[in-house]
């Protein structure tokens, strides 16, 4: 094999790597996205991470579980 070809080989195996590594950060944001909407199992991380960017749109239009549910402290009384 050239030298050339050796190469871009290696080139191509850290284009991989990176892509991995990235996608893999990336699913991670997504899972703290869906964390925040209430969905804490941790398939939606997998989800994000095989599917790429059709998995972000699913995480992306989950609707919000936690929509309507406000905490209140023991300290002050709800509004009537």
């Amino acid at each position: 094999m050239s030298t050339v070809g050796l190469i871009f080989v290696i080139l191509v195996i850290l284009a991989v790597i990176a892509a991995f590594v990235i996608s893999w950060f990336v699913a991670g944001e997504f899972y703290k996205i869906a964390e925040d909407k209430g969905y804490h199992e941790r398939k939606y991380f997998w989800i994000s991470f095989l599917l790429g960017f059709v998995g972000y749109l699913l995480v992306a239009a989950m609707p919000d579980r936690t929509v309507g549910q406000t905490v209140v402290s023991n300290d002050e009384l709800p509004e009537l």
